[in-house]
């Protein structure tokens, strides 16, 4: 389709986000108009949650997309559980890593109200401060979302602090809800530097099955995308 990127997608992994390979990629694309985090302000960000020195707690991470499927940062326990205050939605315009300057995509992000069922990862203490460098480097490429302490109930019981990500109503690149129609438009015909948009709905809506959560929204869309890429 027309606004699909042509070369063989770039496979987001540990090595290709913590060697800058992705950055550097997202800077050098023709087109890009959105303003990219230095390495100096991704640092200070990460620095103003986790300390280069920090070894008293592990730090948890809850991830509500495509962390799920593929975290891409090491950890060593995953289980589920639940942030209220906050749902997940297709809010954020990619020109990225799902979408094109010509073509743009939509990715998921934390927006107000409701709440969301996801998976934390426990990231042992002594590691934090690296670790959590990779997924700055991944989740803040463009600054738009707010890194943020939130409290998740576990699915064991009882609540624990974790680093999520939400979205930043401010930044350029949020969404306001649109016509269901025009969403799965989108998601269906778009393509960035790390595949399509439609495998990212896809992937994160299969992960959240076979973690047993379901989300009766993501479900639905997904179902719409699969039958507009068939028509």
């Amino acid at each position: 389709m027309a606004g699909k990127d042509k070369k063989i997608p770039l496979e987001l992994n540990r090595e290709t986000i913590s060697g800058g390979i992705l950055q550097k990629l997202a800077a050098e694309r023709a087109s890009q108009t959105v303003k990219l985090l230095s390495e100096e302000e991704l640092l200070q960000s990460r620095r103003s949650f986790i300390q280069d020195a920090h070894s008293e707690e592990d730090v948890w991470i809850f991830g509500y997309g495509s962390l799920i499927w593929n975290p891409s940062f090491d950890f060593d326990l995953r289980k589920r559980a639940h942030l209220f205050g906050y749902h997940r939605r297709f809010c954020l315009r990619t020109t990225i890593t799902r979408g094109s300057p010509e073509k743009p995509g939509l990715v998921l992000g934390l927006d107000r109200g409701g709440s969301t069922k996801g998976i934390i990862f426990r990231v042992s203490a002594s590691i934090a401060a690296r670790e959590c460098d990779v997924i700055w480097k991944r989740e803040m490429l463009s600054g738009a979302y707010t890194p943020s302490w939130v409290n998740v109930k576990k699915q064991d019981g009882g609540f624990i602090k974790a680093i999520t990500f939400i979205i930043r109503r401010d930044h350029p690149s949020f969404v306001a809800r649109q016509p269901e129609t025009k969403c799965v438009k989108i998601i269906a015909e778009a393509s960035g530097l790390i595949g399509s948009n439609s495998e990212y709905l896809f992937n994160t809506e299969a992960a959240l099955t076979a973690e047993g959560i379901n989300d009766f929204n993501l479900k639905r869309l997904a179902n719409l995308v699969r039958k507009y890429q068939i028509r």
